[in-house]
């Protein structure tokens, strides 16, 4: 039994969205292929983006088959939140979940293809060895972060691969992806500065980007580089001990239920 919704704009793509469990691995161009898959395939109606979400722990597995929307459905979900709250993300075009014996074995979210790069890439490119130019991206992506924690957005893998830059005439934008990870809350100010602790950039930049998120919130510069550092210090310890813990406990036994 399989579970799905189609966006009402991309009905005709019904078959080509129902066909995926079979089709999947046989069409398109791998742009991502770890614990999940990511493609980009081009179809008659256009070009897509599919993630395969298959990399799930068993326990996860059967919470997602018996209490908590899929990471497929919450993407779909999730994109059509944030697009009403005027934060650009591809627009969403489907989702579906696959079971067997009750269990959730695969989900597909699938999105319009955005022609862009993340900002792992821009970090990338020689322009970026220029002081003022680096100031001025960091300045932009500040300044994104803040509205969306001001929307109540927090964006829990907030990282350089899942904010593409969008490329408009005279400037660029920001937008997300990867959104099952999405939490609509209130946010402080203490987690709108931790939001930045996963963008994998050298602590300069870093120091950089704190000093103009608090120049933008009004805050004390050398204050909230102090209560980053000491903050993400402690959530390392406490992420080492938890992974740590995990491997020695909920791992072997998923092994065991598993049968591997």
């Amino acid at each position: 039994m399989n579970r799905y919704m189609i966006n009402e704009g991309y009905l005709p793509l019904e078959e080509f969205v129902l066909g995926l469990p079979k089709s999947f691995d046989g069409i398109g161009e791998i742009i991502l292929n770890n614990r999940n898959v990511i493609k980009k395939v081009a179809t008659p109606q256009g070009t897509f983006v599919i993630k395969n979400f298959k990399g799930m722990y068993f326990f996860n597995r059967l919470a997602y088959s018996l209490f908590r929307k899929s990471k497929a459905e919450r993407s779909y979900l999730y994109s059509l939140r944030l697009r009403d709250k005027g934060i650009l993300t591809p627009p969403p075009v489907a989702w579906i979940d696959c079971y067997r014996w009750g269990l959730l074995t695969d989900s597909y979210f699938i999105s319009a293809y955005y022609p862009s790069k993340t900002l792992s890439q821009i970090f990338k490119e020689p322009g970026l060895d220029d002081y003022e130019a680096k100031k001025t991206l960091y300045k932009r992506l500040a300044s994104f972060a803040l509205t969306l924690h001001r929307l109540d957005i927090y964006h829990d893998d907030f990282s350089s691969g899942n904010i593409l830059i969008i490329d408009n005439p005279d400037s660029f934008s920001f937008a997300l992806v990867d959104l099952n990870r999405v939490l609509f809350r209130k946010v402080s100010y203490r987690d709108g500065l931790q939001n930045f602790a996963k963008l994998g950039v050298p602590k300069e930049d870093l120091n950089m980007l704190i000093r103009e998120y608090a120049i933008l919130s009004g805050q004390p510069i050398d204050n909230s580089i102090d209560a980053y550092w000491a903050t993400k210090k402690r959530s390392d310890f406490v992420r080492s001990l938890r992974k740590n813990i995990r491997r020695y406990t909920l791992t072997p036994l998923e092994q065991i239920v598993g049968g591997k």
